[in-house]
């Protein structure tokens, strides 16, 4: 029996540019393309058709697990035709529902993936990967995989639409400067013609303008309206406080604010407290590694340290089984000081309040600068306020994100402003 890939799907006409630029050698493409624009099913027919081709190892990867499966592995098309159809089962040796997985005749294996947790990527080899939704996923993930693909001449594709001036923005300013190499498109309503004027009508009147326009013009100027740090940030920025010139002062010891991350990401902000303010100097994230291993981070820094400030649960337990994580950062010579548990609410609240008095190194502090700008509520699934505008709990989404956040709640809630512009411990209860 003959089986032809793409198996019963052909690309929309709009669509044919990605495809034929793939093919034709491209090894990267970075695909801005409208809500509703078929991104997805595009790309998965895509990954199935290379799958026969180079035997090898195919991720689809989303921001998060569970979205993988609901968008893809249970996912339809608008036809209602599953999306893993584009595989048939002749060709599909053996499926594992649980872990996404399907072994294809000709030894390739296609897994579909979060990169919330990049710890559990570590130690494979992809020839192709599909960074769905990319400037939603942890920009970490990228940074892992595209060292493997360039030693073993793999291939990617970065179907998404914007969400601010973030990572998903860099990759496509940098997609635009190497044509050589890399595909770049940005498709809006008015080029596929994919969406009827009535229904387009219908969403613009729904949504408020910036988000109607990110979502169908893909315009990179709205920011998150669900994130917590929105107005802050804006501000310093409007300020000129996120800047290379916030300096380092040798002679002043460093404080640190950790989100300790028994098996995803832990993360490390690196400060300063003049009479001026707080300058937030350096900025330290990293998955699946021993506490000594940060440790060594912090070492090879030209740094005095001060006060390192940990979460509440760090002498519950930590990444060794035999010591806590205070304990095994304590027996390596840092000076912690353990904050009591506070609310979710009182941690952002006092991060808005602290974030008006920071400078922050904006090359050092990248990825921590940008876990704040995307720190978010979570969205309500399918429930629309009286004037149809999305709603959202009072309860953070706990994504990529929320570790940089997380970590600098940790060291904002370590001290607090006194009345002459000197920083203190604010009673003994905060520390053990």
């Amino acid at each position: 029996m003959k089986i032809e890939l793409p198996y019963k799907w052909a690309p929309r006409d709009y669509q044919m540019p990605l495809w034929a630029a793939l093919e034709g050698g491209k090894r990267y493409a970075v695909c801005v393309w409208h809500r509703r624009a078929g991104k997805d099913l595009c790309a998965f027919n895509f990954l199935a058709t290379q799958a026969f081709r180079r035997r090898g190892t195919y991720w689809h990867c989303f921001p998060t697990y569970g979205q993988g499966r609901r968008a893809l592995w249970n996912g339809m098309d608008r036809g209602g035709r599953p999306f893993l159809d584009a595989i048939p089962e002749e060709l599909v040796v053996r499926k594992r529902d649980d872990n996404m997985e399907m072994w294809l005749h000709g030894g390739s294996l296609i897994q579909v993936v979060g990169t919330d947790h990049i710890d559990r990527l570590m130690g494979a080899n992809p020839i192709g990967v599909v960074m769905s939704e990319y400037a939603l996923q942890n920009p970490e993930a990228w940074e892992f995989i595209s060292p493997i693909l360039a030693e073993n001449g793999g291939w990617a594709i970065f179907p998404y639409t914007p969400r601010g001036r973030n990572h998903g923005h860099d990759i496509f300013k940098f997609a635009e400067k190497h044509p050589e190499s890399w595909f770049c498109e940005k498709l809006t309503v008015d080029d596929t013609k994919s969406i009827s004027p009535e229904a387009l009508a219908m969403e613009k009147e729904r949504l408020p303008k910036e988000i109607f326009d990110q979502e169908y013009y893909c315009s990179f100027n709205a920011s998150l309206e669900n994130a917590y740090y929105k107005e802050q940030i804006q501000w310093l920025e409007d300020e000129k406080r996120i800047t290379d010139e916030v300096g380092w002062i040798p002679d002043q010891e460093v404080i640190t604010g950790w989100d300790l991350g028994h098996y995803d990401s832990t993360a490390i902000w690196f400060a300063q407290v003049t009479r001026n303010g707080i300058h937030l100097i350096d900025y330290h994230e990293d998955a699946g590694k021993t506490i000594d291993a940060y440790v060594k981070v912090l070492r090879e820094k030209p740094y005095v340290y001060g006060d390192a400030f940990l979460p509440h649960d760090a002498d519950y337990g930590g990444v060794s089984i035999e010591k806590t994580t205070l304990q095994q950062l304590r027996n390596l010579g840092v000076k912690c000081l353990v904050n009591v548990k506070h609310s979710e609410s009182d941690q952002i609240d006092a991060v808005r309040l602290m974030l008006r008095q920071c400078w922050i190194h904006e090359t050092k502090c990248k990825r921590g600068l940008q876990a704040l700008k995307e720190f978010q509520k979570q969205r309500i699934p399918g429930e629309r306020g009286p004037g149809q505008e999305v709603l959202y709990r009072d309860k953070a989404l706990h994504n990529w994100a929320s570790h940089g956040a997380s970590a600098l709640a940790t060291l904002m809630m370590g001290f607090r402003p006194h009345s002459d512009a000197e920083f203190r411990q604010p009673d003994a209860s905060y520390v053990t």
